[in-house]
């Protein structure tokens, strides 16, 4: 009958950890969760991606900084 007991809070023990591990799995806040993805666009001084929010216009195409398109530019 002791073997029983112990094993049910042993059970018991294992569940609730499972449940706890699961509950911290999953993400708590909607802003946490993968935005949708975006444009890449393709440096003219480097050939180095980079995210079209990022981009630097200039008379001859898209940098990825100020100091690629004055280097490319003059």
């Amino acid at each position: 009958m002791k073997y029983f007991v112990l094993l049910v809070i042993i059970a018991g023990v294992i569940w609730w950890l499972r449940t706890k591990r699961n509950d911290t799995d999953k993400p708590q806040d909607p802003s946490s969760q993968t935005q949708n993805p975006q444009t890449m666009l393709r440096c003219t001084h480097c050939d180095v991606h980079f995210p079209q929010t990022d981009a630097v216009q200039g008379a001859m195409g898209v940098y990825c900084s100020a100091a690629h398109r004055s280097a490319r530019e003059g």
